[in-house]
């Protein structure tokens, strides 16, 4: 029977973090909650994806040897990412990069750059379009993101700043705004099947709602962690939003201009609106108050 770990306090700054960073134990090996959610978020995904596939053309056998060829490159290359920035740590040795149980970490960067370039790959070789079968992936992949940000939350990885006697869970409000993009990503999944959205759109929207997530709510993480952490994956994130950004900028241009133009004529229209309005109460006040005048003498 494996050994379950409580829930352990830490006190820091006279505030105490519930948080539960080893979930089990197997003899010497240590299960941890980070990647009981990591593979719970996983298999999560895989069955949402199972159930948009089957609305699709591509084959439920095609479809999830690439995604589990993707998630594969996705931890591959999260965990050689992670042992880069801090080769300090890791150094030349190459047991440390295998032995992930005794030598935990693994960069969110590394394993969406991972991901992504091995679902690039896996469909470039089965000759599937790489961005309509994407659109059928993210919704999946904000279910991942979020059980992944709930899993950091409840091992206590990511604790925030105290202000007035409250920590920040920045990890919980990571999590809820990516519960958000699943809705919006699945309202972009059906757009695209009606044709109304482009292709490919939901990825971009993917890499926007997180990179966005991972830069907003570092300010709200504790200045202990931040000295851990390398500002390169901040700067990647920032990279990647920038990038995002601007396609949507230039995919939605057309509907961004006629926006800007009828909130523009809007705000004219209601400037002439209040110029002719306006004399015609004065005028009509000042009229009122003469015969008011007129009737008193």
């Amino acid at each position: 029977m494996p050994h379950v770990t409580c829930y352990m306090l830490h006190a820091t700054d006279g505030i105490l973090i519930l948080m539960l960073p080893i979930f089990a134990k197997l003899g010497s090996l240590s299960i941890y909650t980070y990647g009981v959610f990591l593979m719970l978020g996983f298999f999560w995904a895989c069955f949402f994806i199972w159930k948009h596939i089957r609305i699709s053309k591509f084959g439920e056998e095609a479809t999830f040897d690439i995604v589990f060829l993707s998630f594969g490159g996705s931890l591959i290359m999260g965990r050689l990412v992670y042992c880069f920035i801090h080769f300090n740590e890791f150094g030349l040795n190459i047991l440390k990069y295998i032995l992930a149980n005794g030598y935990p970490g693994i960069s969110s960067f590394g394993m969406i750059l991972g991901g992504v370039l091995t679902l690039y790959w896996a469909c470039y070789l089965r000759k599937i379009k790489f961005q309509e079968f994407s659109d059928y992936i993210v919704p999946s992949l904000f279910i991942f993101t979020t059980v992944v940000e709930l899993g950091a939350f409840f091992a206590g990885t990511e604790p925030g700043i105290v202000w007035k006697g409250f920590r920040h869970p920045v990890a919980l409000y990571k999590a809820a705004l990516l519960a958000i993009g699943i809705y919006i990503s699945l309202k972009i999944f059906f757009n695209v099947r009606k044709e109304k959205v482009m292709k490919g759109s939901a990825l971009f929207f993917f890499f926007s709602l997180y990179s966005c997530t991972s830069i907003f709510f570092q300010s709200l993480k504790d200045k202990r962690l931040l000295i851990t952490e390398s500002p390169i994956e901040y700067w990647a994130f920032f990279i990647l939003l920038l990038t995002s950004c601007f396609y949507f900028v230039y995919y939605f241009r057309v509907l961004i201009g006629k926006f800007f133009v009828s909130f523009i004529n809007s705000k004219i229209n209601y400037v002439k609106t209040v110029v002719k309005y306006v004399p015609h109460q004065a005028e009509k006040h000042h009229r009122g108050g003469t015969e008011k005048t007129h009737a008193s003498r």
